[in-house]
């Protein structure tokens, strides 16, 4: 049983010319006394009829009038007062078998009882009458008066019971988050506009390298919206508002004022459109909401419209499950085009292979004249953000729509496109506007590299911001810089960067080593010397207590992984590793000189047989056998 805005306890405040309402929420640790004391009220009527609940007393749990009937309403979504089954009750009773055929619920019985009375009484039963003729209604199945008079009201709402459809009572904190939810929509029922203001870049913020599918942007709230908006009849207005480097997206969401209408006619269509743009109520992650800058709506009650604001800490106290539908959703791709390219791109990434772009799934919408342009990707790297857009060949009515919005964003350098080779001449018309990755059959994460670097390659501006003395200064400190780490150092974001980088900030004091990073030549010294003696004392023994000791010794070396420490290790040639089991390597300290490769003179093979050259006498003509055929 939902309430109205009405019922709900708020706050109303004016300023100058503006309304605004403020509603009661319930806070989390706040009224988990009082909420708890309500929960017992109603375990202890359990299996009680209607009649002995008084509403009084339950409102004394809580104290505050208005905010006790909202929650006493709340708990109805665990208790309900149902009416018992009819069979169930006669059968306890042990009336006749006649009852249950002649009177299959108490309407019929009632009907029934009034025609006797019409015909025994002239329609009329006085008091003194009144017991003797029920009971020679209620003789004939063989019930009591007062059994008689139970089954006649026994769908009468006193005579429902309290049942609760949870195997549990409901935590005080469990009613106190459904109340904010019920609150919360009761004000969005009564509006007219919603509009919420969203940070673009939220969605993506929570990127790493670990994951295994892309992260779903901004554009992913959009679709759905566009979606929700069609099939509930609501309609929505999209701006931009800030700058580039922190966009914000304004969503106003509002119903068609018809003329005769109230204005809060949608209401109903608006907060359902905002629970389902939220997800809060199926268990979704609350990506949207994190991603919320500031939200309010205009509501009307009582003739007069207010502002209602909902700031982030408000929609916090929105419920959230432990589903994961929005996982689903976010694995569901457009084509398998854009679904292969996905996972090929993530898989590469997580092997430092994408020179540090980061992929975004359906970012943020682009404006175009009375539409939007929702990207298949975003690409980002440092301050620069790409659109990538796969185009399919589909049907004459899709290429002239995607020709069309293009068309309108031909003066921005931001957009890649990816066409299928089949479709190239079908969007010949925008293909001198973007950068074009051409592919056939499946998109590749190299061919998109390749024209990223064609395009959009800074490497000659960013290896300007290096500062040399600042690198030396660091890696002499420290003894070692990881390679991983040189890559931010340098500002790089591949091996072959990294090979034109160091070479600025390498000297006779420090060095770059592939595989390991930049290297103090001095620490590098002491470091393969004491791992020497320390050998010397310990003889052979696994790689991995050498590479433990040096990690207690040298904190630098802590986050390095064995096969770095190891390539370490390989530089001094008296230290000796060796893989003879493909659990654990072995380490050993080689006596004197590395054993030299022999330089034996192999055997010689066995000469190959010359071919006998053709001899130059002329071959003599066999001499005819005269007679041979002559047998006569």
């Amino acid at each position: 049983m939902r309430f109205s805005l009405q019922d709900v306890k708020k706050t109303v405040q004016r300023r100058g010319q503006e309304l605004s309402v403020s509603l009661h929420f319930v806070r989390p640790g706040t009224l988990t006394t009082e909420i708890q004391s309500l929960i017992a009220y109603f375990e202890q009527l359990l299996g009680q009829t209607q009649r002995s609940f008084s509403l009084d007393e339950a409102r004394s749990c809580i104290g505050d009038y208005r905010l006790a009937s909202c929650l006493i309403a709340t708990l109805s979504n665990w208790y309900v007062w149902r009416q018992r089954e009819w069979g169930a009750v006669v059968r306890e009773m042990q009336a006749s078998p006649d009852f249950l055929r002649d009177f299959a619920s108490p309407g019929q019985l009632r009907l029934a009882l009034y025609e006797y009375v019409n015909e025994q009484q002239n329609g009329f039963l006085t008091q003194q009458n009144r017991h003797a003729t029920l009971a020679a209604f209620a003789a004939r199945y063989h019930l009591t008066v007062p059994a008689l008079e139970y089954l006649v009201l026994l769908d009468s709402d006193e005579e429902a019971l309290l049942i609760r459809m949870t195997e549990a009572p409901p935590s005080p904190q469990d009613v106190a988050t459904l109340y904010n939810q019920w609150a919360f929509e009761a004000a969005l029922c009564s509006a007219s506009e919603v509009q919420f203001v969203l940070d673009c870049r939220a969605f993506a913020s929570g990127q790493t390298s670990g994951k295994t599918r892309p992260v779903a942007g901004i554009g992913t709230v959009i679709k759905r919206l566009c979606f929700l908006a069609r099939r509930l009849g609501v309609y929505y207005e999209l701006s931009y508002e800030g700058e580039a480097e922190h966009m914000l997206l304004s969503l106003t969401l509002y119903g068609p004022q018809e003329v005769t209408g109230a204005p809060q006619q949608y209401g109903l269509r608006l907060a359902r459109l905002c629970r389902l743009l939220l997800r809060y109520q199926q268990g979704q992650k609350r990506s949207v909401i994190q991603a919320i800058v500031e939200a309010s709506a205009t509501v009307h009650f009582l003739q007069r419209r207010y502002l209602f604001r909902m700031d982030s800490h408000l929609l916090r106290l929105l419920p959230a499950g432990e589903g994961n539908d929005d996982e689903n959703q976010d694995t569901i791709f457009d084509s398998s085009v854009e679904e292969q390219f996905a996972a090929a791109f993530l898989d590469l990434a997580s092997r430092k292979g994408v020179e540090g772009w980061m992929l975004e799934r359906e970012p943020e919408p682009l404006l175009v004249q009375g539409s939007i342009l929702i990207p298949d990707f975003a690409l980002t790297r440092g301050q620069k953000r790409l659109y990538v857009e796969i185009l399919g060949f589909w049907t004459p009515a899709y290429r002239e729509r995607k020709v069309q919005k293009l068309l309108q964003l031909r003066g921005r350098d931001d957009i890649v496109l990816a066409i299928p080779e089949e479709a190239k001449e079908a969007f010949q018309v925008i293909s001198t506007f973007f950068p074009i990755v051409y592919y056939n059959g499946q998109l590749t994460v190299t061919d998109m590299l390749q024209v990223l670097r064609q395009h959009y390659d800074n490497f000659s501006e960013r290896i300007l911001h290096i500062q040399p003395e600042s690198v030396r200064e660091r890696v002499l400190q420290a003894g070692l810089i990881p390679e991983q780490q040189c890559y931010e150092l340098l500002h790089c974001y591949s091996r072959s960067e990294l090979m034109q980088a160091q070479i600025h900030v390498t000297d006779e004091h420090i060095c770059y080593l592939p595989g390991i990073g930049l290297c103090a030549v001095a620490w590098q010294q002491q470091l393969l010397a004491e791992a020497v003696v320390w050998l010397k004392e310990h003889g052979t023994v696994p790689l991995s207590e050498l590479v433990i000791a040096l990690q207690q010794q040298y904190s630098v070396l802590q986050p390095c992984e064995e096969a770095t420490i190891e390539a370490l290790l390989a530089l001094q040639p008296t230290i000796h590793i060796t893989h003879d089991s493909i659990f654990e390597a072995t380490v050993m300290l080689q006596d004197g000189e590395p054993t030299p490769v022999s330089m034996e003179k192999p055997a010689e093979p066995a000469p190959r047989r010359k071919k006998r050259a053709a001899s130059a006498r002329k071959k003599e003509a066999p001499e005819p056998q005269d007679g041979l055929w002559n047998f006569g």
